[in-house]
């Protein structure tokens, strides 16, 4: 019998992150300085990023724009406690802590009301949250910039450079990884799976819906604060410009295009968004209308995204060569 691309993929889980792992150190060894170096640390924020959106939108069905708030928040918080001499775990302890029970907050306020309604309703959180962040200089700095930020702390040593920083970033992308193989390898992701697609079916048949779904955005949102936190001590500053909602939409694109269907795509639509203006820079006016053409494209003819052109593949080798594809 022939075995489904799905199924294939799933038992291939951890040989993936291997693979993604290997890929990554590889290229930090031959982009170890400059404009490039800086790059790849960014995919890695953005991963991190994108992968609690991810937990948000795909695994818990609810589409929240308040994921580049919550990195603000998670940035600015950690920011306050190193002007205050903690250290660097404590700093960013805080950072998540402060997200997730803002997330919280904002979840519980927002619960009742259902898809389009809830992401008008993240999205004013992220716009109140950028005018407050901008208004606060006891917390955020004045107009909302701080600098002189410590550097990042691992192990009595200081990661200074880009890349020392990649390997605090690569490990805490890796750890969230297996988090993620983990929920989609166990019976919890069968539930999230009903939930996201029928919610009202999956209340009747007593799968918990609402407690699921508060732990996906509150999660998401931390895991969204940690990016924050991260990204501020290893640039050492922060400015409201940098969480706008350019950088939300951006996070949208990044899981939509690299595919809803896995967490991989997360990762794929990160280096495809840091990648793609760096390789066209020459076309930058026009990033916005690339972006949506692309998008277009990507609905239309890849609906599971770019990380689904692997299924795509393999359905087409099935099916032109039937025989060798059996099992």
């Amino acid at each position: 019998m022939a075995r489904s691309a799905t199924s294939l993929y799933k038992r291939g889980q951890y040989a993936t992150l291997s693979a993604v792992v290997l890929l990554a150190l590889l290229c930090s060894q031959v982009v170890s300085k400059g404009s490039s170096a800086n790059l790849l640390n960014l995919w890695l924020v953005y991963s991190i990023a994108a992968l609690g959106f991810y937990w948000i939108f795909a695994l818990g069905g609810r589409f929240a724009f308040s994921q580049t708030f919550m990195m603000a928040l998670g940035g600015y918080t950690t920011a306050f406690f190193d002007r205050n001499g903690v250290g660097f775990l404590g700093c960013v302890l805080a950072a998540l802590v402060v997200t997730a029970v803002a997330a919280l907050a904002v979840g519980t306020v927002l619960w009742r009301t259902e898809h389009f309604y809830f992401a008008l309703g993240t999205l004013a959180v992220t716009e109140i949250g950028v005018v407050l962040f901008g208004k606060t200089s006891s917390f955020t700095g004045t107009n909302g910039n701080i600098t002189g930020i410590s550097y990042p702390v691992f192990f009595g040593h200081e990661l200074r450079t880009d890349g020392e920083v990649f390997w605090l970033l690569a490990a805490v992308l890796t750890a969230l990884l297996l988090l993620t193989i983990w929920i989609s390898r166990s019976p919890v992701a069968r539930d999230l799976t009903a939930v996201r697609d029928m919610p009202t079916v999956s209340k009747t048949l007593g799968v918990s819906v609402d407690p699921l779904r508060m732990t996906t955005f509150v999660t998401g949102s931390a895991v969204g604060g940690l990016a924050g936190a991260l990204i501020t001590h290893w640039q050492g500053f922060i400015g409201v410009d940098s969480f706008g909602l350019n950088l939300g939409i951006g996070l949208f694109l990044m899981v939509i295009l690299g595919g809803l269907a896995s967490h991989w795509g997360a990762l794929v639509g990160a280096a495809f968004y840091v990648a793609v203006p760096e390789l066209l820079s020459g076309l930058q006016q026009y990033m916005s209308i690339l972006y949506g053409a692309l998008l277009l494209v990507i609905i239309l003819i890849f609906p599971s995204g770019l990380i689904g052109l692997a299924d795509t593949i393999t359905q087409w080798r099935r099916t032109s060569h039937p025989r060798s594809a059996a099992s």
